[in-house]
């Protein structure tokens, strides 16, 4: 009898991650290909379209290295990067680069657009802040800037929706994506016409609307020989990477709450209805009838990585993560004199909100050595996530807590999280959490799998940390030194903005 499988593959900023799934949730093989992020100037971040497209092919064909596994491989789903887009013509060549969700080049647009209908209006309809980097104002800075891609552009797609063309022919794009495009009204599940009329386009230059988990089409003839499977593999939408995540690590019920660590880390709260009063950003959620609000440190994992690379070691030899593990193991408790670490490499996020302030080491001294500094960093992070995670429970019941990606891999890390918001934590068992989300939207959308939440067996390897009784006290006067510090420095950085003072 013929095996069956689904696929999940995340198109992230850097590189493109395939998933094999059976069809009883094992995780089979996970393979990823790297593409460039192209910086031609300051605060400009682009990327080549087809690179996306080349690194899927090229990730996919690594998971089904065999024709027997390929020929078994029912569905396949994406998580996406959000907030990048790219002009294509009518046969879905680039008209120009794609622009990343990171770049800043839409500085006058945001003034523009902040003139003309205030600074909250874009939130209240796309459930994301008015920046000056997302879709809507960069076609707008297109069309000014770059006519001649704008004239030859037939369609403005994000991530999500060009692969479902290049797939299928079919241009979708589902609805947690859909509002941080900030093109569509995310209450309403359809394109703004006030934002459309803005940046200049027609909803015919957009693609289709569409939950998360929906059948979108078949393989055409084309992509199917591209990634070596069948054509009549079924391609579902899928979900913005942090929504995978959510999934991936198995929260699929209002009040799951899940901490996703990359190099980003992001808190995501699931509830039955938006909360446009909490200024945190709002999504529909990967499943059905739930919403999400999200919280994020943008530099999350990258503080570790730049301390063990940069700091305490060099690029090609950083400090190893067995060391500071094992640092971790024989230290499991805070040191009352230990330094703090702020994690605000780009400004204090919310609950704080504070642009100016900076990432800081407060209190160190001769005593301490390269793997206390180290501690404090992981400290920092898991201080202010779980502060994050606050401000969520004072809008929303959090009844669960869960954490996904690489940050799993440290006991100690976890141990920490744990301690610090005093309740258990479920660690999810799937080392690329939005490729298996997306593999699971996969199996919803061609049949293979019910639904999450009648699929519990998916998530059974997940472990459980709970609080240390021994050390928990501590960690929470930890955590109030932690918050009350960060307030300081906040005032710190104000004042050197405001003060007139000689030096």
């Amino acid at each position: 009898m013929q095996r069956e499988y689904v696929l999940g593959v995340d198109i992230g900023t850097t590189n493109a991650k395939a998933m094999l799934v059976g069809a009883d949730g094992t995780i089979l093989r996970t393979q990823a290909v790297g593409y460039p992020l192209l910086t031609p100037s300051v605060g400009r971040v682009e990327q080549r379209a087809e690179d996306w497209w080349r690194a899927l092919a090229a990730a996919v064909r690594a998971v089904c290295a065999d024709a027997e596994t390929a020929r078994g491989v029912r569905g396949l789903a994406l998580s996406t990067q959000g907030g990048t887009i790219v002009p294509v013509d009518a046969s879905l060549q680039a008209t120009g680069n794609a622009i990343v969700w990171s770049d800043h080049r839409c500085g006058e647009e945001r003034k523009e657009f902040a003139g003309r209908f205030g600074e909250n209006w874009m939130y209240e309809r796309t459930g994301w802040k008015l920046g000056a980097n997302l879709p809507a104002l960069q076609i707008r800075h297109m069309r000014k800037n770059d006519p001649e891609a704008f004239r030859r552009a037939r369609w403005f797609l994000s991530v999500p929706d060009y692969l479902a063309a290049r797939l299928t022919g079919r241009p979708v794009v589902d609805l947690s994506n859909a509002g941080i495009n900030q093109l569509a009204d995310v209450r309403a599940g359809t394109y703004c016409d006030e934002i459309l009329r803005f940046a200049g386009i027609e909803k015919r230059c957009l693609a289709e609307i569409v939950p998360s988990g929906r059948p979108v089409g078949k393989l055409t003839r084309e992509a199917a020989e591209a990634l070596g499977l069948p054509q009549d593999t079924i391609v579902s939408s899928g979900a913005h990477d942090q929504y995978a995540v959510a999934l991936g690590a198995g929260a699929c019920r209002r009040g799951d709450a899940v901490i996703g660590t990359g190099t980003a880390w992001v808190v995501a709260a699931l509830s039955d209805a938006p909360d446009f009063g909490s200024g945190f950003a709002q999504s529909r959620a990967a499943m059905d009838g739930l919403w999400g609000s999200m919280l994020s440190i943008g530099t999350g994992g990258a503080c570790l990585d730049w301390f063990r690379k940069r700091i305490a070691g060099l690029e090609d030899a950083p400090l190893s993560y067995e060391e500071i593990n094992g640092f971790l193991e024989r230290n499991p408790r805070p040191r009352a004199d230990g330094p703090m670490f702020f994690p605000y490499f780009c400004g204090a996020k919310p609950p704080l909100r504070d642009d100016a302030v900076r990432a800081t080491l407060l209190g160190v001294d001769l005593s301490h050595d390269r793997l206390d500094v180290i501690r404090a960093i992981m400290e920092g992070v898991a201080c202010q996530i779980v502060w994050a995670l606050e401000a969520m429970k004072a809008r929303h019941p959090v009844e669960s807590l869960r954490v996904a990606g690489g940050a799993t891999r440290s006991p100690g890390w976890m141990r920490m999280l744990a301690n610090l918001a005093g309740r258990p934590v479920r660690v999810a068992a799937a080392g690329e959490p939005g490729c298996f989300g997306a593999a699971i939207l996969a199996g919803i959308g061609c049949g293979l799998f019910e639904g999450a939440r009648a699929a519990s067996v998916l998530f059974e390897n997940d472990r459980t940390v709970l609080p240390d009784e021994d050390c928990m006290e501590e960690y929470q006067t930890l955590f109030k030194r932690y918050k009350r510090d960060a307030r300081r420095l906040s005032a710190l950085y104000s004042e050197g903005e405001d003060s007139d003072a000689p030096v």
